[in-house]
């Protein structure tokens, strides 16, 4: 990333944390009138109750206006509690990127969870856990967003040119992208995991007279609250009108209960989903697979907007029953309950088809976002790789770099494997940059093949799966030793190759549990095994006898780097030659510990 592009950036988020603080004090300033305005309309009610019997039935109408309007101040509290919110999870967003700039990652969530030793590929590649990859490029703010993103790195995308141009097109609207993610943050992490479309599966049990009593009770209500407010009912006879009104909204009281709580636990979500998707509708995509998600959304039979906007009526109809008072007054004059458990069940057999893709839509932009956000600071040094379908192509890579690896101590290379080519065995001393550099292959490889960007000026790459063998241990509680532990990594690479998968090997020091003799002799007919097979890859070696293979195999090539030892100084350039390696500095390095004389 040039000076300019770093610069352009930063001045970016500076800029938006500016401006956003101000929206923030606005935003605090209203919430505190709101407060106040709430308390007073709710302190009237009580006393138009106590007060108005004198004026007969327009108490009645006082206090049904009071109430509508006590109403009204909570939800326009909650509403600037929500912009609240929204415009903290912007400031955190922007302040998270500043730190970013600075090689700051602390704020993301490293994927620790994700770990896996027998993956094919991401445990040797450093892809998840502290000061991970996955912790550079994850910009998901939802479990199911970075499970999705997890999945993507894993196991790849069978629309690699699609995903590519959504994640261009994405990285050119930060300010979108932003707003997308903030509404995503609205969600409780506590409860995130209830999914709507796991409630949508329950079973809301309504009965045939529910829609006949909705209507009815609320004309008993008003009709008894008339009759006494004009005296021609006492107290006694509205007490009992009262109670066996309020009778059958006590038989479904436990289900409704149930219902209340999970609409309450759902109602985070809810919002969050609801927000998105209306951002997501303000905004014109050209690319394919954006426009696709666009018209699953909202040109399909059932729109998800305003399905979500129905249900989110739902949540909040669901949470005015947390105030007792209200409760009992929306239960007697509109038979609040029955209403809510009939409208639920609607809900649920017109959406339970389609809020499955919904959800998995809103999650998938997560994901995207996260390769967008990598793309808009990485533009200078990443590119749009290059699939081919071919798995003999050439692999050709031009400027290759590790993401994990600050600009300005980036070393990048250039790699090439002719189509009639396999392997290419890698010679260098120690710390010269044979690990670094098979793991930024492993690592483009996986972006590539994820629907990303890869850290290179060019990289063309036939569609091969990606296997490796870098870092194994021993297992006392399997009472595996290293060795066999290596080989059975082997073997499960083996394995998929006699499946029929086409694969790039990474393979770094085989089989160093054994002897050198052992070794030398093992590596040399594993490799001739795999080149026979058809497998491609690369493999470093400290065994220098292994490139005598190239001359043996025309599909085999010798590459190193070097190092320059001069007097008691040593240092490396990390860049990559053609050949077989001549300097080695173990004997070097341990006398320069003060290990040997």
């Amino acid at each position: 990333m040039t000076t300019s592009t770093f610069d352009k950036v930063e001045k970016y988020h500076h800029e938006r944390v500016k401006m956003l603080e101000l929206e923030k004090q606005k935003f605090l300033n209203r919430s505190r009138i709101w407060v106040v305005v709430r308390l007073i309309s709710f302190s009237i009610i009580p006393l138009t109750i106590y007060f108005g019997y004198p004026l007969g039935g327009y108490s009645a109408l006082i206090l049904v206006a009071e109430v509508v309007l006590f109403l009204f101040f909570v939800r326009k509290s909650a509403e600037n509690k929500e912009e609240l919110n929204f415009t903290k999870h912007l400031i955190e967003l922007n302040e998270n990127e500043l730190k970013a700039l600075k090689n700051d990652f602390s704020a993301f969530n490293d994927g620790s969870t994700y770990i896996d030793h027998s993956h094919p590929f991401t445990y040797d590649m450093d892809v998840f856990g502290r000061d991970s990859f996955f912790q550079i490029i994850n910009r998901t703010v939802t479990n199911r967003g970075e499970s999705t993103l997890a999945e993507k790195l894993c196991n790849g995308t069978k629309a690699q040119e699609l995903s590519l141009e959504a994640v261009q097109e994405l990285a050119e609207h930060p300010d979108w992208y932003q707003s997308y993610l903030a509404h995503g943050m609205q969600q409780k992490e506590e409860v995130e995991g209830l999914s709507v479309a796991n409630w949508s599966k329950s079973k809301i049990d309504t009965k045939s007279w529910m829609k006949a009593l909705s209507f009815l009770l609320p004309f008993i209500a008003f009709s008894l609250t008339a009759l006494y407010l004009w005296d021609l009912i006492n107290e006694l006879y509205f007490l009992i009108g009262f109670l066996l009104v309020m009778m059958p909204v006590r038989q479904t009281l436990k289900q409704t209960n149930a219902l209340h709580q999970s609409l309450s636990k759902l109602g985070p979500g809810v919002g969050a989903m609801r927000k998105q998707i209306e951002h997501l509708e303000q905004i014109t995509f050209q690319s394919t697979l954006l426009k696709n998600y666009q018209s699953a959304l909202f040109q399909s039979d059932k729109n998800a907007a305003n399905s979500l906007n129905e249900l989110a009526k739902l949540v909040k109809h669901a949470e005015y029953r947390n105030n007792i008072l209200v409760a009992i007054m929306l239960n007697f004059f509109l038979s609040w309950d029955h209403r809510l458990i009939m409208r639920s069940n609607q809900w649920i057999e017109q959406n339970k088809d389609s809020i499955e893709e919904w959800e998995q839509l809103i999650f998938e932009l997560e994901a995207l976002i996260s390769g967008a956000n990598y793309r808009r600071v990485f533009t200078d040094v990443t590119t749009q790789p290059h699939l081919i379908d071919d798995e003999t192509a050439e692999i050709k890579f031009e400027g290759l770099g590790h993401p994990i690896i600050p600009q300005g101590k980036r070393i990048v290379n250039d790699f090439e494997l002719a189509s009639s080519q396999y392997f290419a065995i890698i010679t260098g001393p120690n710390m010269a940059g044979k690990s670094t550099f098979l793991r930024s292959v492993g690592v483009n490889i996986m972006m590539a093949q994820a629907g990303f960007h890869v850290m290179a000026k060019s990289f063309t790459f036939p569609k091969l799966r990606l296997y490796s063998s870098m870092r194994t241990s021993d297992d006392l509680s399997e009472d595996t030793s290293y060795f066999h532990a290596e080989l059975l990594r082997l073997r499960f690479i083996m394995d998929a190759i006699d499946r029929g998968d086409k694969v790039f090997i990474i393979l770094d020091e085989i089989l160093k549990g054994t002897n050198s003799k052992d070794k030398e002799e093992g590596s040399r007919k594993f490799l001739t095994k795999l080149q026979e097979k058809g497998a491609r890859g690369l493999i470093a070696t400290h065994d220098l006898s292994l490139t005598s293979l190239a001359k043996e195999f025309t599909g085999i090539i010798n590459i190193y780097f070097d190092t320059n030892i001069q007097g008691d100084e040593i240092s490396f350039d990390y860049k990559l030659n053609d050949g077989v390696a001549k300097n080695m500095n173990a004997s070097f390095l341990l006398k320069k510990m003060k290990l040997t004389d």
